[in-house]
């Protein structure tokens, strides 16, 4: 076998390295080579025309062919350059390093996939996954392990070895079975078909008749039993629905009031999608929101849908991975990462609450799943569905100028209807009382109200922990984290302050570090202490608080909302977690803590966010047949942002943001790059963004602001110092991003169309 310098790509901080590999191995397949004596999985760019004299081999070859659609590696190459990261970081979100083809797989010819590779019949096989990827060629055993560990199902298959002249009965069944089954069946089923015991298995294994492997088909996530009710379409829906063209790319915005029943669209299409033999992606912005949704799914197609996220192990990842890479799963509902599921032949993509930030990564690589699912749409030729209630103002103002297509649900359904929204003013409570108040006046009595009729209450205050942070009411000093440049939280039932950002925790001091007085007290409150004064409020009241530090065991979030969900919960209170997309039948009082606390955020974006959590979180109310009430308290409501939130009106409030927008020169009028340099002193941060900087200003049609400090100068005990670019439309900024290329693992980190300038 020839082997020939070839460029491979690494999901490490280094520029592809050259390795000797087989001549003809086609790009996308993996590799494991070694790097510095440690084994790494790399992804083949193709030969390398001008190799250095000396180079190490590459260990084995991962995959007979490329495994991805040709439509999804199109997508990662798109993304790659858009996003200026390398291939194998994104090919690592599609494959989990787990899914390993099995090289002993049959052919049928008598070969095997092992003796084509022996061969260096790279084009064969390169071919063989072309049809495999049409569905031309079946390889039902591609994916099948060899060893009896892990979860599964384990699969009874005849080898090569001749049949002996002498076997017992009950070996003859089992081998007769087989052989009528093509060679090959569950255990469970072959136990049951040749009414054998396990024990006659092993001793045609032990013999070499038989080999036993395992088969990852399960079911990933628990779901409910449900039995699923069809909904008759009304008829807004059901235009919204005849207006989507199959088979043909488009970008639709579902535009729809809470409780409108976008989701019902959604199933509606996906029934549609499927009879047309092709297959459907759904995008929800956070694993809270699949326990529900994959009831609904696995009710209406039972055994048809898979899902991603990352609350799943790597056994269930790779369960579904492989199911969709078997065409054995036409549904695929995940989170971010999924809009680079390895799913074939896509006709329909969906986005639900595609305003969401949690479709934007804050990692590298430093992707937009909503962006993609629109350019992923594209390159499949099928439409793509953005669907919300509170859209964003990039989305509506595209469908305001024709480049989406906008469709509108503006009526619940039957029987339920917007709630009321009652607000209060916390300067008059604090006028009244002298003090600040946590719990209004009215909000208390609406709570014991609802309480007495046996109906549910929400409280949303989306900040964790029992006390904002700790001050010395002596000196001034606030007690800060000393890795990071924010102040700790304090965190009542560990009895600890902790940092947010990098994980420090220390036992609250007994006086102040700065000072040595005792005059220390915390300021604020989060969730914590809401639910310890509720506690006291209402002693027999069955309390749940979901946050990140009630939901960071496994299951721990799923569990919470399905008690809610069954009534087993009187008042939740929780975070922005709460806010989108859960249906909780006797949930009729919302109550809003600190409605205007994101407000204070210095982000040209901190209006929009405040409007949609507060719409998000008022749409919890009421939503089937009792009437909902939603109690917002605030120190502004003369703010735009909450006035138009009380109204439940976004276009209301888009007419009003989108000028200011326009005015100041940012999205969805003009496009954004965001450079981050991170070092161990800040004047090292600062001086490799002015390096960068003038070799940026040769760009026409590019803006460039700073470098200055990131909103949060220092975390970890790095140092962070920030450049902005503005531009009219994306074109400048690619040229940018090739006129000054990141050498990979630099100090230099660049986020396309950024969403957090903080982080």
């Amino acid at each position: 076998m020839t082997l020939i310098p070839t460029r491979i790509e690494l999901a490490r901080p280094l520029p592809p390295l050259t390795y000797l590999a087989p001549e003809g191995l086609p790009p996308g397949v993996r590799v494991r080579v070694k790097v510095r004596n440690s084994a790494a999985t790399g992804i083949v760019l193709g030969a390398d025309s001008a190799p250095p004299p000396k180079l190490k081999a590459i260990d084995s070859v991962m995959d007979p062919f490329p495994l991805l659609p040709p439509h999804l590696r199109e997508l990662l190459e798109f993304a790659g350059r858009y996003y200026g990261c390398g291939v194998a970081h994104l090919m690592a979100l599609c494959l989990p390093q787990g899914v390993l083809a099995d090289w002993e797989t049959d052919l049928g010819d008598g070969q095997k996939l092992s003796d084509l590779r022996d061969l260096g019949a790279w084009e064969r096989l390169r071919l063989l996954g072309e049809a495999w990827h049409r569905g031309e060629t079946r390889l039902p055993s591609l994916f099948h392990r060899r060893n009896m560990r892990g979860a599964g199902l384990t699969e009874v298959r005849r080898t090569d070895r001749p049949h002996p002249l002498k076997v017992s009965a009950l070996q003859a069944k089992v081998l007769a079975a087989l052989e009528e089954a093509g060679g090959a069946m569950l255990e469970a089923d072959l136990i049951q078909a040749a009414t054998v015991s396990a024990s006659v298995l092993g001793t045609l294994e032990r013999h070499g008749l038989v080999e036993r492997v395992k088969r990852l088909d399960l079911l990933a996530q628990r779901r409910e039993d449900v039995i699923h009710k069809r909904v008759e379409l009304n008829e807004e829906q059901l235009h919204a629905t005849d207006s989507v063209v199959l088979g043909t790319f488009a970008t639709y915005l579902l535009y729809g009031v809470t409780g409108s029943g976008k989701t019902e669209v959604y199933l509606e299409l996906a029934e549609r999608v499927l009879a047309a033999g092709k297959r459907v992606l759904w995008l929800v912005p956070e694993i809270g929101l699949t326990p529900r949704l994959l009831a609904r799914l696995e009710g209406r197609f039972p055994g048809l849908v898979a899902v991603g996220h990352a609350g799943l192990n790597a056994t269930e990842k790779q369960a579904d991975v492989m199911r969709l890479l078997q065409d054995e799963c036409p549904i695929f509902v995940g989170v971010r990462n999924a809009v680079l599921a390895p799913l074939r032949d896509v006709g329909l993509i969906l986005v639900d609450e595609e305003q969401e930030g949690s479709y934007k990564s804050e990692e590298h690589p430093r992707i937009h799943a909503r962006d993609l699912a629109i350019k992923r749409a594209q390159l499949e030729g099928c439409p793509v569905i953005l669907g919300s209630a509170t859209p964003s103002l990039e989305s509506w103002h595209a469908a305001q100028v024709g480049r989406y297509r906008l469709l509108r649900l503006r009526e619940r359904p039957a029987g339920s209807s917007l709630p009321k929204v009652e607000v209060v003013d916390l300067r008059d409570c604090y006028k009244t009382q002298r003090k600040k108040v946590i719990f209004s006046p009215l909000l208390l009595q609406a709570m014991g109200r609802t309480l007495e009729r046996g109906e549910q209450a929400m409280l949303l205050l989306n900040r964790r922990g029992f006390e904002n942070y700790w001050m010395c009411r002596a000196c001034g000093k606030t007690l800060e984290c000393p890795h990071c440049d924010i102040s700790l939280t304090y965190h009542k039932g560990a009895y600890r302050l902790r940092c947010h950002l990098c994980g420090f925790e220390t036992a609250p001091p007994e006086a102040c570090p700065s000072c040595q007085s005792e005059h220390l007290r915390g300021v604020g409150e989060g969730t914590e202490q809401i639910e310890d004064q509720l506690q006291a409020l209402f002693p027999h009241a069955r309390i749940l608080r979901l946050d990140r530090d009630t939901t960071s065991r496994r299951g721990a979030l799923e569990a919470g909302l399905l008690a809610a969900e069954h009534g087993e919960v009187d008042i939740l209170v929780g975070t922005q977690m709460l806010a989108k997309g859960h249906t909780f039948p006797k949930l009729t009082l919302v109550g809003i803590i600190n409605a205007d606390q994101g407000l204070k955020i210095a982000d040209f974006r901190a209006a929009e966010r405040t409007f949609h959590l507060l719409t998000q979180v008022a749409g919890r109310a009421g939503r089937a047949e009792l009437a909902g009430t939603v109690i917002l308290q605030t120190y502004s409501p003369d703010h735009p942002a909450i006035i138009h939130a009380v109204a439940q009106n976004f276009e209301g409030f888009a007419q009003e943001e989108l000028p200011y927008r326009e005015g100041m020169h940012y999205p969805p009028y003009a496009a954004l790059s965001l450079y981050r340099a991170e070092a161990d002193s800040p004047l090292e941060a600062m001086d490799a963004l002015k390096k960068l900087r003038s070799r940026l200003e040769t760009v026409p049609g590019v803006r460039i602001l700073g470098p200055l400090e990131a909103p949060v100068p220092r975390i970890k005990d790095r140092y962070r110092m920030q450049l902005l670019l503005k531009a009219s439309n994306r074109g400048p900024l690619s040229q940018a991003m090739q006129a000054a290329p990141l050498p990979p693992g630099g100090a230099i980190t660049l986020d396309r169309d950024p969403l957090n300038f903080g982080g």
